[in-house]
């Protein structure tokens, strides 16, 4: 499990980030190749960073707090881009960035981390263990508001493009051929 999980961290980083972020679509796929090995091997140094730091938490725990991070991330933006023809790439971001940093400032401001990993106090700014209560409702507003505010003109072809998006997603009409990426 942890293997799949560094290798698609890897393959985020190195084809999401680099070559369609950093690099706009122009390298290689050695570059690519090079940039994965690159970042399986940060990715392997960051989780044995954390793994000593949390070694005295349940591993469980831990797991269901990865998760919810996950969830307020990414569980709006995935509800809303299927089911609502209002959201656009402003809200999605935007709300999925909130999602993101609200759940991690949550945790980190949790007893788990605060008090029993960090031992910053006695007590913890947030008495909750689990983010998803505040984050995700927070994640969802973010999604709402900042579609419902953005009046560009890329919005307006995205809410327009909505119908056609939709039908493809529930049917497979009109859907393309396997594509190289």
């Amino acid at each position: 499990m942890l293997l799949v999980l560094t290798l698609s961290g890897a393959s985020a980083i190195s084809h999401d980030l680099y070559a369609n972020v950093f690099k706009k679509g122009k390298t290689t796929p050695e570059s690519e190749l090079r940039m994965s090995k690159i970042a399986t091997l940060g990715l392997a140094v960051f989780a044995m960073i954390l793994g000593i730091l949390f070694e005295k938490q349940n591993v469980a725990f831990m797991v269901g707090l990865a998760f919810s991070v996950a969830c307020c991330a990414n569980f709006p933006v995935l509800v809303l881009s299927m089911f609502w023809k209002g959201l656009t790439t402003r809200g999605a971001v935007i709300g999925g960035v909130v999602g993101l940093v609200g759940a991690v400032v949550l945790i980190i401001l949790s007893k788990a981390v605060w008090v029993d990993t960090l031992a910053i106090s006695e007590s913890a700014p947030n008495p909750f263990n689990g983010p998803a209560l505040f984050a995700m409702p927070l994640s969802f507003f973010c999604c709402w508001f900042f579609s419902v505010t953005d009046k560009s003109a890329r919005a307006e072809k995205e809410r327009k493009a909505f119908d056609a998006q939709f039908v493809r997603s529930m049917t497979g009409i009109g859907a393309s051929g396997a594509s190289d990426h």
